[in-house]
């Protein structure tokens, strides 16, 4: 899987349009539609940190240095392991109640 495709995937996964990931980063639209349409393979690697920040998951995995996701809330049951079905349903209720707060 490539950067840009990471990239995709994750505002996938979070339901984030160009313009939400482009004021959660600080980055302009239009870079971040270059950066995951693939027109460029130019990231700078302060953009790549502020990406993967908004997108909850290392630069490392952006770039493929990580193969697997990390599962940050996962790891706090101990033992336990998630399939990724589960942990997309523990990131959208996570986004719910971070929704509500909004309200």
């Amino acid at each position: 899987m490539t950067v840009s495709e990471r990239i995709r995937t994750q505002m996938e996964l979070r339901g984030l349009s160009y313009g939400e990931l482009a004021s959660a980063t600080g980055l302009a639209k239009s870079a971040i539609h270059r950066y995951a349409t693939g027109q460029t393979d130019k990231i700078p690697t302060s953009a790549l940190a502020k990406l993967a920040e908004a997108l909850g998951v290392t630069p490392a995995y952006l770039t493929g240095w990580e193969q697997q996701r990390p599962h940050t809330l996962a790891a706090h049951f101990e033992g336990e392991e998630f399939s990724e079905d589960e942990l997309r349903e523990i990131e959208n209720f996570v986004r719910f109640v971070k929704s509500r707060r909004e309200h």
